[in-house]
């Protein structure tokens, strides 16, 4: 709507009309809308670092641009988790099947169904709570890569999570960067909200710091390759495209580099999680199965005794 030359209340309004959440976060902006697009983007439910994206987008006149890379954005990671999640259903299936089959051989043996029904609940509960630590530990993380520039360091450094929160922060960064750099409210201002809109505790500080070297007299590309927080090859070019005069062109074209990375590994991840659940469901199984014929020998072997 906004590309059809739809003032922003009115496309608001007409997106109130319909049904479900988007309707409803609609009705929430609408209502806030004359108090600031900030204020209505997080009256609706937007994140921080979505109203971040999307302010900026306004502040530079380029808030479609800045509306479509989100929507983008999250209908690509909309499609990755279904893809994973409908890769996920047999593994899954394959869990509940095996904890049932070998559940059985245990009641038989002891003539119970109590016996049964605790023998698939200890199994299927083992399950359910490693999944549920590893949930838990993956929210911590990327808590701690927004928090804290020690925890961003080693969250990092974790494989596929570490790169996948990395890849995304810079993706922001760049993208808020390109829409802030041509903003009423200058550079050093669209480079602080690049910091915050990146989800990234040492982007964020980086460009602290940068800032407070620019006002004392260093260029940009040489204070932010002094923070030793961004990648060379981002460095280099941010170095060339300064010298060139060509610096918002360069970060816009590194904003849809990092995205373009950013979709890659969301397939990547969205292809290779549901092998590695199978993987690991079928390698609990076997153990169980294992575990299983240990205890089926013994109990014959305490027969034989008797």
């Amino acid at each position: 709507m906004l590309r059809s030359g739809i003032p922003l209340q009115r496309a608001l309004e007409h997106m109130s009309g319909g049904r479900g959440r988007p309707a409803e976060a609609a009705r929430a902006a609408c209502a806030h809308v004359h108090e600031g697009l900030a204020s209505a983007l997080a009256s609706s439910g937007f994140s921080e670092l979505d109203t971040g994206i999307l302010t900026a987008g306004e502040q530079s006149g380029r808030l479609e641009e800045a509306c479509r890379s989100l929507a983008d954005y999250y209908a690509h990671l909309e499609k990755g988790r279904t893809r994973a999640l409908a890769a996920s259903a047999y593994p899954v299936f394959i869990l509940h099947l095996g904890a049932i089959l070998l559940s059985i051989p245990p009641a038989i043996m002891e003539g119970s169904f109590p016996v049964f029904l605790r023998e698939a609940g200890v199994f299927l509960g083992a399950a359910y709570l490693a999944a549920a630590v590893v949930a838990a530990a993956l929210w911590m993380a990327a808590r701690g890569f927004s928090a804290s520039d020690s925890a961003d360091r080693l969250v990092s450094m974790i494989p596929v999570a570490g790169g996948l929160l990395r890849g995304a922060s810079l993706a922001r960064f760049c993208l808020v960067l390109s829409l802030g750099i041509r903003s009423a409210e200058g550079f050093l201002a669209g480079l602080t909200k690049a910091g915050a809109a990146a989800g990234s505790a040492r982007i964020r500080t980086a460009c602290g710091q940068a800032v407070a070297a620019i006002r004392s007299g260093s260029g940009f590309a040489a204070a932010m390759r002094a923070t030793r927080a961004f990648p060379d090859d981002l460095d280099r070019s941010l170095q060339v495209a300064e010298v060139s005069g060509r610096l918002d062109e360069e970060i816009t074209r590194w904003a849809g580099i990092y995205r373009e990375r950013l979709f890659r590994r969301i397939d990547a991840i969205s292809a290779w999680l549901p092998r590695a659940l199978y993987l690991l469901i079928i390698l609990l199984v076997v153990l169980r199965m294992f575990a299983l014929i240990s205890q089926i020998a013994g109990t014959y072997s305490q027969a034989l005794e008797m």
